[in-house]
Parts: structure tokens; sequence; C-alpha cells
């Protein structure tokens, strides 16, 4: 009898054992089924969001891409119709002119062809069908000339590897990147020299951008960036997403600033 007591009793504890085991490892697997439907939601999120944000930053980057190319247009159809009636205007009083004033005039109307060849420079450096014809490589050489014509700034650009051509809207996209990082070397680096180096390879494109200038704080100035909504740094950075380009930004106060961006080739736009 008392043995049959004591087989009932342990029957009765493996039995509810077994069900409270049952009951947590059901528990446990709903637990974590659900979280992981919750982290795939979470993930669905933030990939749409993503997406948005991706969507909204090349819509951005167009629009400043056509406002770029209107400018282009405009400067072009205005200012050179201007500069030209300023020239003939110059000419008639250069006829009727003597000594010291046609010595002024003259200085006058070279100014004002100095004047035509940056308002043509200009126009062509915002004008995305003239990057598109002429390629990047020879579109990046332009601006470091007129770089290295302000005399502000020793520049350097050198090429390794065999030239080829990216498709067209990535390399428009890499020149607006370009200028925005020396844009960034003019406005706040107080470098004298600039060092660019294109290097060429079978697995992709890699460009590098260096200046000798002061430097800067790279998580202090991503903090600001972003707290202040500057175009600078958040451009560079959308514009490198945007081509699936790998951006590396190393600076530090005193030593200058190294932006590096590569663009491997088995990667589609």
């Amino acid at each position: 009898m008392q043995e049959s007591r004591s087989q009932e009793i342990l029957l009765t504890i493996l039995v509810s054992t077994s069900v409270v085991f049952f009951f947590v490892c059901l528990l446990t697997y709903f637990f974590f089924r659900q979280q992981k439907k919750r982290f795939q939601h979470e993930q669905e999120v933030l990939q749409l969001r993503e997406t948005f944000n991706q969507t909204v930053l090349q819509s951005k980057l167009e629009i400043q891409d056509r406002t770029l190319d209107h400018i282009a247009k405009e400067l072009h159809a205005n200012f050179s119709h201007l500069v030209s009636l300023i020239n003939i205007n110059l000419s008639a009083v250069l006829a009727q002119s003597s000594g010291e004033v046609r010595e002024h005039v003259n200085e006058t109307k070279l100014l004002a062809k100095e004047l035509m060849a940056e308002v043509k420079a200009l126009s062509v450096s915002l004008n995305s069908d003239f990057i598109m014809k002429a390629g990047f490589d020879k579109r990046l050489e332009h601006e470091l000339q007129r770089l290295d014509k302000t005399k502000k700034y020793l520049v350097s650009y050198n090429r390794e590897g065999t030239p080829f051509r990216l498709p067209a809207s990535q390399e428009i996209v890499l020149y607006r990147l370009c200028q925005e990082i020396l844009n960034n070397i003019v406005k706040h680096s107080e470098a004298k020299n600039v060092e660019v180096l294109l290097s060429y390879s079978e697995n992709s494109l890699n460009l590098r951008i260096s200046d000798d200038g002061k430097g800067f704080d790279e998580f202090k100035a991503t903090q600001e960036a972003a707290e202040r909504e500057s175009t600078g740094l958040l451009n560079i950075a959308g514009r490198a997403k945007l081509i699936n380009a790998e951006l590396q930004i190393r600076s530090t106060p005193g030593s200058g600033t190294q932006v590096s961006v590569a663009i491997p080739l088995n990667k589609s736009y």
C-alpha cells in the first residue's frame, strides 16, 4: 500500500513536471517567435526608412542638379551676351581714346575677357550634360586647374592605371561629390597644398583628396552636421551612398584632411 502510494506520488510529480516543462517550452517558443517577428518588423521598418531616406536624398540631389543645369544655361546665355555688349561699347570708346584713358580701356577689355572665361568655366562646371560628354576624369582635372589658378593653393593631380568610364549618372554624382570636397577645402581648411590621386584598377575606381589645412574633429563635425543639417559633410556622405561608394574621411585638428572614395566595379548603381 505504501509502495503504491509512493508510485502514485512519483507519477504525479513526473506528470506535473512534464506538464510544467511543456508549458515552459511552449512559452519559450512563443516568446522567441514573438521576438523574432518583432526583430523582423524592426528590420523591415529600418529598411523602409532607409529606402525612404535614400529616395528623398536622391530627389533632393536631382533637384539640385537640375537647378545647377538651369543656372549654367542662364549664365552662358545672359552673362555672355552682357559681356559681349560691354566689349562692343569698350571698343567704341577705345577708338576715341588716347593716352592714359586708352590704357584703362584696354585693361578693362582684358578684365571683361577674363570675366567671360570665368563665367564660361563656371557654366561648364555646373552643366551635367557637359560632364557626361567630357567624362569625370577631364572635368575633375579642369576643376583642379581652376583651383590652381587662384594661386592660393599648390595643387597636385596624379592618375594611376588605365582610365575607364563609369555610367554617366554615376560620374555626375562622383563629380558633384568632388566639388563638395573641394568647396569644403576652400571654405574651411586654410590649406596651402591639395593633393589628388585618381586610381583605376580592375576591381574599383579609387579617389583620394588630401589637404594640409587645419583639419577638424571628425566626431564633433559629424554630430554638428546632423544637428544643424549642414549640407557639406551630409551631401558628401549622401552622394557616396547613392553610387555604392565606400567613403572614408580622416582628419585631426592641425593635421589636415584626407577623403577617400572607392567605387567597386562589381556593384550595380
